[in-house]
């Protein structure tokens, strides 16, 4: 939730007003490619901030005691400030518990563990009838390596076991099938609209004088006398099943300049390459 508070819903919010306002198509692979080419650094920038204040922020609790995941502290001033992390929840812990071995199993539930791989567990057979448990009577064990030597000098079918395998990971899936409560998100295509790397460096170049110069195109609803009642600063988006309207506020001084950008970029790629709705 608080992903969304903190800085998602304002990128989601910002372009579904490219999209109202600025000529975004979401169904052109290369509108979303220069998506990505304007703002996919941005998008990492806040992903990361909010992961380092949220670290920062303190953890309620007996045992916590109000202290923060991460600490950030100051050491001292010579040529530069130098700061240090403590991870002082972390620290602590390790001090009371013990530093804990890395453990495939950690995340899984006990009664997930009992059921497919525990005692509970559907008994696994080999291609010999055997459990795995104990050994069959034509084996022949060295008693002094613990060597077994079959007699007739098979070494045992692999494909066999990696079956075994497969089958259980099918029968997890299928138990764990109604925790899935969303079918997976189908990924928007987007591609590069220009053929070579050199067209490209061409189209970096000029969007480059343009930003630089200031130019604002026309029709692209960025000028001031393309606003009907002045630049929106809030923008609604649809949230949850029944898809209630969520106002979200989008400051002019941070997201108009994004929005010139766009339209800045849209102008040039749109003039040097031709853009159909299946490119």
């Amino acid at each position: 939730m608080e992903v969304g508070t903190q800085f998602v819903r304002r990128w989601r919010a910002f372009f579904t007003r490219l999209g109202r306002l600025h000529l975004l198509n979401r169904k052109k692979p290369a509108h979303l490619w220069l998506l990505h080419l304007l703002f996919l650094n941005d998008i990492n920038e806040d992903c990361q901030k909010f992961q380092a204040d949220w670290n920062a922020h303190p953890v309620t609790g007996s045992r916590t005691n109000n202290k923060s995941p991460v600490v950030s502290c100051t050491i001292g001033y010579v040529h530069k400030q130098v700061q240090t992390i403590i991870q002082d929840l972390r620290f602590l812990g390790q001090v009371e518990h013990g530093i804990y071995e890395e453990d495939p199993m950690a995340n899984i539930h006990p009664d997930t563990i009992n059921r497919y791989y525990g005692v509970d567990s559907i008994e696994q057979t080999r291609s010999d009838g055997q459990t795995g448990a104990g050994h069959p009577d034509d084996e022949d064990i060295d008693s002094e390596t613990g060597d077994t030597d079959v007699e007739d000098g098979s070494e045992g079918d692999e494909s066999d076991g990696d079956h075994q395998w497969t089958a259980l990971q099918c029968q997890i899936a299928s138990d764990q099938a109604h925790n899935i409560r969303h079918k997976p998100v189908k990924v928007a295509r987007h591609h590069n609209p220009f053929a070579t790397p050199e067209a490209e460096t061409e189209f970096r170049d000029i969007l480059a004088l343009v930003v630089e110069s200031r130019t604002i195109p026309g029709g692209y609803g960025v000028l001031v006398d393309e606003w009907e009642d002045g630049y929106p600063e809030r923008e609604i988006i649809k949230t949850g099943l029944r898809g209630k309207g969520l106002e979200v506020v989008l400051p002019e001084e941070v997201w108009f300049p994004r929005a010139v950008l766009w339209t800045q970029a849209l102008d040039v790629m749109t003039q040097l390459v031709e853009i159909d709705g299946d490119d």
